[in-house]
Order: C-alpha cells, then structure tokens, then sequence
C-alpha cells in the first residue's frame, strides 16, 4: 500500500508547449451521444473497447456531426438489403471508428475473401474522410470490395477494431493473405487478429518510402536503381539475396542507411523470393491493385458528397462486373493452338484469366524440356494463379492432354459466384442469421446467372418465366417457406504440385 507523504503542486520540469491538435478538439465531439438514450440502442452493433482508451487520444478523425449521418445512411440500407452490417466503436461513451459492409460485399467475400488487401491510402494523403477499405480480386481480375471503414485515429486498438469487426462481419472467414502498410500499429493489429496470416508490405507505400529514403541515390546514380532492383527481384534463394544485399552495401556505402536496415529485417514481408508459395491472387509484388473508387474520391470530399460518390462508385465496379460476367457467359475467346488444354480452360475460366492462361501456355513452346529423373511421380511448383509455362511444358513432355480438375481454381472460373459447391457452415463460425443473409445474396447471383444465360435469344426469354415457375412448383418450398441455405465453396490456397498418375494421361 502507498501512502502520500507530501504533495507539491509546482511542476519540478518545463511545460511541453500545447499542441495545435489539443486546441482544436470539438467541443460537439466531447459532448457527443452522452445521453447515448437517444439514438445508440438502435446501431447494428455497438462494441467497447477493452479499457486501452485510457491510453488512446480522446480525439477522433471523424467529425462528431458525421456520426449522424452516418447512422442515418446505415440504417436506410438495412431496410433495403437485410445483410447489410454496421457496426461503431464506443469509447468511454463516445463514438470513434465505424465500419460497414453491405449483403454483396460479405457474400463476395465467401467466394474472393482468399486474399485480402486493407487499403487505408486515403487515411494516409490527408483525405477529409478517414477512409480505409478491404478489397479483393473477383474472378475477372477486378478489385472488389468486401467493407469499409472510417478509422478514429492510428493507434493499434483502433486497427485491431476494424480488423476483428470485419472478420465478425465475413462470419469468421480466415483470409490466407493480407497486403497492407507497414505501419508498426498496422502490423500488430494484424499480428493479434490473423495470427499466422503472411502479411506482404503495400508496395505504394514502399515506393514512397524509396523516394524518400533513397531518393538522392536514385536519381543521380542509373547503376543503384539497376542493382537494387536486380537484388530484390531476381534473387531466387535466400543465400544469394544475402550476397547481393551486402554488395550493394557496400558498392554505395549505404551501410548506415537506416531505413535499408530496417527494410532488410522485414525482407520476408516484401521481397518476392520469400513470399513465394503464399496466394495473392495475382497481386504483383512490386505493383498493386487499381484503385476501387478511381477519381470519385478525393482530398476536399466532404461527408455528404462521401456517401453519394461511394455509392456511385461502388455500383459503377458492379456493373463492370455483371458486364464481364455476361461476357465470359456469351463471348468466346480465340484459339491459338489445337491443344485439349486450351478448349478446356477457355470453357472454364473467365475471359480475362483464360487470356493470362493463354499467354503462359503459348510462351511454354519457347522452352526446352530436358528429362532429369524417373524417381517418383510427382514435383512441386509455385504458380500462384493459373498453371505456368513451365508447368505446362511438363504436362506436353509427359502427354497430358487436359488439366487435372484439381490444378483449376474454382475462384477464377465461370461459375465462381454460383452453385452449390461445398459447404459455408463448416468454414466459419457466423451466425445463422448473418449465413443467411449471405446465402440470400448468393441466390440473387444465381438467378442473374440463369437469367444473363438466357438472354442469348428472344425464344430463350420468353420460355424463362415458365421454366421459372415450373421449378417453383416442382420445389419441396413452394409451400413459400424460407429458401434453403446455399452452401458456398471457401476458397483454399491450392498448390501446382503435379502429381501425373497414368490416368491423367490421354
């Protein structure tokens, strides 16, 4: 127990200066839904933290009069799509970051939730919106949204909120990869919510990062930027990315270079070499995915205007994708070869991923096969996406005529979004309710699907409302009872390992 023996009120050290920041929290923002009895019962859902405020800032990024706003806009979508979800952090009985996600984000995230990217770019170029969002790859290629979020501050419990509330809200699908900043807050809010997960450095925020560290070097010096790149993206073992490292050091006396210090105990984070085997859907490593909201979001857009270009924005890439759907259901892309192989993956992919396939396939002529071993009856290499060339090669020295289904990714086929292709219940740990509200959506998807296959000729239109109907009464609901659930295939990291028994051979 301690006891006080004596207080002095004069402070025995100078006064740090006030800060700008201090001075200008908002007064509304204090104050704001103290008397939470007025409006805080009704949020999708309310979350406290777990007493770290005591050591977070009582400032938030976002406005105390967006909170209003906000809610207002939640609540009307709720109406209007039954799985959308929102939820606001409470802070000592104050509102702080928000996150939502709408039925067709959480049900693309069953199907693209795979690999993930948490983009807080805007949150980063002093964007009046503390804006931060989870976007992943569709079938097509396309970035697709899976739930934003408007972060309070950067501290790590505010990250480690958004990052648990978005996994509740995808219904506790566990994503296999994550592409996110760098930040240490970042890094240890991913670290506590997806432990295990490969986090792979945002490569904007590397570039930004060479420029400002490196930024001298690299442009008066041609032969830095030749060998630096060299180093980090042809190295194929980790002894001779070591080697190269330390040359280059020394080369140009960076050896001091604290950043490239730093830079060089995280390498399994951003360098290709160790990423390898890990499935980004395609992200390249020294690129990234194209912004979701383009131009429509900007650094003077207010909260109002927020609202209106997200959703315009949001349907406009929904679009893109219902048009690219149509297409790869209708259109057919030329052949190149009278290769077994190309007819069946232009069958099965879409149109974008069977063109990346094509190009692997015809680049395979240009290799040369050469028989090492008769041992065994399997090797393993890291593809990531479709099979490589080099893969493919091997299938023409040993006469394979067509892909083993397991070496085809169901994410980027045709019928990614549709059918009844595995089971959602056993992937996650989400409610029946939020299951359902999912499974609402991936019937939606379905019923466009047999709808777009229809629309081929004006006899396939009219028949569709009574084949339609004949299958509703033929159902065991057409008592109007609730639908079945639709199970959805969880996505799994699939591997190129080739395993060539004699039946894959014809």
């Amino acid at each position: 127990m301690w006891v006080v023996d004596r207080f002095i009120k004069e402070h025995n050290h100078d006064l740090d200066p006030p800060r700008e920041a201090d001075k200008k929290i908002p007064t509304a923002l204090i104050g704001f839904r103290d008397d939470t009895s007025g409006g805080l019962e009704n949020l999708g859902s309310v979350e406290t933290n777990d007493g770290s405020h005591m050591k977070r800032s009582q400032e938030s990024n976002i406005g105390s009069d967006w909170y209003d706003v906000l809610l207002e806009y939640f609540q009307s979508r709720q109406v209007e799509d039954t799985g959308f979800f929102y939820a606001v952090e409470l802070d000592d009985g104050r509102c702080r970051s928000v996150f939502w996600a709408d039925g067709r984000s959480r049900f693309s995230c069953s199907q693209f939730g795979d690999a993930i990217v948490f983009d807080t770019s805007y949150r980063k170029s002093n964007y009046l919106v503390p804006f931060a969002m989870f976007i992943g790859v569709n079938h097509h290629r396309q970035p697709v949204l899976l739930g934003c979020a408007l972060i309070a501050d950067e501290c790590k419990e505010s990250f480690t909120w958004v990052l648990r509330t978005w996994f509740r809200a995808m219904s506790g699908r566990h994503p296999q990869s994550i592409i996110a900043d760098q930040d240490k807050a970042i890094r240890q809010a991913i670290a506590q919510v997806f432990p295990g997960i490969h986090h792979r450095f945002s490569a904007w925020q590397i570039k930004a990062k060479e420029r400002e560290n490196l930024g001298r070097l690299l442009s008066i010096d041609s032969g830095f930027k030749y060998d630096y790149d060299k180093c980090i993206y042809q190295s194929q073992t980790a002894g001779e990315f070591d080697a190269a490292w330390n040359a280059l050091l020394n080369k140009y006396r960076m050896k001091g270079n604290a950043w490239l210090k730093e830079m060089y105990e995280k390498r399994e984070s951003w360098v290709p070499l160790y990423l390898r085997g890990t499935f980004f859907a395609g992200i390249p490593v020294n690129g990234g995915i194209k912004s979701f909201f383009g131009t429509l979001l900007n650094a003077q857009t207010p909260l109002r205007e927020f609202i209106l270009q997200y959703e315009r924005g949001l349907e406009r890439r929904r679009e893109e994708e219902r048009q690219d759907d149509f297409d790869s259901s209708n259109l057919q892309a030329y052949l190149h070869t009278k290769e077994m192989i190309e007819e069946q993956c232009r069958r099965l992919y879409t149109l974008t991923v069977f063109k990346v396939f094509q190009k692997e396939l015809l680049d395979s002529y240009g290799h040369l096969g050469m028989k090492i071993s008769e041992e065994g009856s399997s090797v393993d290499i890291w593809c990531g996406s479709v099979l490589c060339r080099h893969i493919l090669k091997v299938f023409q020295m040993v006469n394979i005529r067509d892909i083993p289904s397991c070496y085809i990714l169901h994410r980027w086929t045709k019928n990614a979004k549709y059918g009844f292709v595995g089971d959602v219940e056993s992937d996650s740990g989400g409610s029946s309710q939020d299951l359902k509200a999912m499974m609402v959506w991936g019937l939606r998807e379905e019923a466009c699907n047999y709808i777009g296959a229809g629309a081929a000729s004006l006899e396939r239109i009219k028949d569709l409302p009574n084949e339609g109907e004949n299958a509703f009464q033929t159902s065991k609901y057409s008592d109007k009872t609730a639908a079945p659930i639709m199970p959805i295939r969880h996505n799994k990291e699939t591997t190129s390992s080739i395993r060539m028994d004699e039946s894959d051979k014809k």
